[in-house]
């Protein structure tokens, strides 16, 4: 009866020490997801969507042709929240045959710009829906896949804004459908000492009629104009004026620049704001579809207007200016996000460029 007491008393201690070794491993095993191989704590975050929950701040970049193997200049651009800085992998799951993956070590807190690079070819033709998985947030980017490139623009200029006297660029209108807008460059003047193209625009809608005021300085092009022109947090009064670096001829994708930071009253007379401007070189060498033509060698550039108080620190509006210039051609396609959704403004109808 003895031996058997002790046996007993040897069983219960096992069963204890192993209850409490699967416990320990039960809790590392939980924790696991939580660390990088190396050892420490992998970032967390989340995949940053617009006020109206959608992903339009993922950019897709580069041509997606059947059979064609995915290139460099195929990828995706995602805008990630990061509250705990560490590794990271952000990925794509498979669709047609390709996918998308980055990974990488996010090494401060913060808003940043993760790319992801493409992998695989299409397999056939159409539109592709990608999800994109960071963390526990899941984001869509659309894809479309041709069958080869059509009906392609031939230009010889050089330039992606030509500026010459009789320049004429055609739009369809996209705010109002069915009426157009006219732009020509007419002559030049001298403003502050420089020289700049006068650009006369007829909009078939109010009807109306506008100038702007272009130059270039080496491979920068410049619009004079008031500088609160292109954000709606603010009014200067009276208006501030300056050139606006909107475009350089030799971008590079994912260059950035900002404007210089301009401090005025406001139109509300009692108050004082700081503002500028980012821009972004999303695509320095696009394929856009316009109109049933195929532009090759597109510059897409955003314009993003930032304001603050004064002393404050500048903060996005969240207003999103997007611009398609063509090579030889200029200026193809336009569109507006104001924080809420993206509005069509203008597309490319007809052109002449001397």
């Amino acid at each position: 009866m003895l031996v058997y007491s002790n046996s007993r008393e040897e069983m219960r201690d096992f069963v204890t020490y192993s209850s409490a070794l699967v416990l320990i491993l039960a809790f590392f095993c939980s924790c696991k997801k939580e660390y990088s191989y190396e050892g420490g704590p992998v970032s967390s975050g989340y995949l940053v969507k617009d006020f109206n929950n959608g992903c339009n701040f993922i950019t897709v970049s580069g041509n997606y042709i059947i059979g064609r193997k995915l290139a460099d200049s195929n990828f995706l651009e995602a805008q990630v929240y990061v509250n705990r800085k560490g590794p990271y992998n952000i990925k794509s799951d498979e669709v047609n045959g390709y996918s998308f993956k980055a990974s990488g070590n996010f090494a401060d807190t913060g808003v940043f710009m993760v790319k992801l690079t493409g992998t695989g070819k299409p397999l056939n033709q159409g539109t592709n829906f990608f999800s994109l998985h960071y963390d526990s947030s899941v984001c869509q980017a659309n894809i479309t896949v041709r069958d080869s490139i059509f009906n392609v623009v031939n230009a010889t200029n050089p330039d992606h804004f030509p500026l010459a006297k009789n320049n004429r660029w055609t739009y369809d209108d996209l705010e109002y459908p069915g009426d157009s807008i006219v732009r020509t460059i007419t002559r030049d003047t001298v403003i502050k000492s420089s020289t700049y193209y006068v650009m006369d625009e007829y909009i078939s809608f109010y009807p109306a009629n506008n100038q702007s005021y272009y130059k270039k300085v080496n491979s920068n092009y410049f619009e004079y104009d008031a500088v609160s022109t292109y954000t709606s947090a603010l009014d200067y009064s009276p208006s501030l004026y300056d050139d606006l670096n909107f475009l350089n001829e030799n971008c590079r994708t994912g260059q950035t620049w900002y404007s210089t930071t301009y401090t005025g009253t406001t139109s509300l007379a009692y108050q004082v704001l700081v503002l500028r401007y980012l821009f972004r070189c999303v695509d320095a060498d696009a394929t856009v579809v316009v109109n049933g033509k195929t532009f090759l060698h597109v510059y897409k550039m955003q314009m993003i207007p930032e304001v603050a108080d004064v002393g404050g620190s500048l903060k996005a509006t969240g207003e999103i200016h997007s611009a398609y210039y063509a090579k030889g051609i200029g200026l193809i396609y336009g569109e507006f996000f104001n924080g809420i959704q993206t509005h069509p403004e203008l597309q490319i109808r007809s052109w002449i460029i001397n």
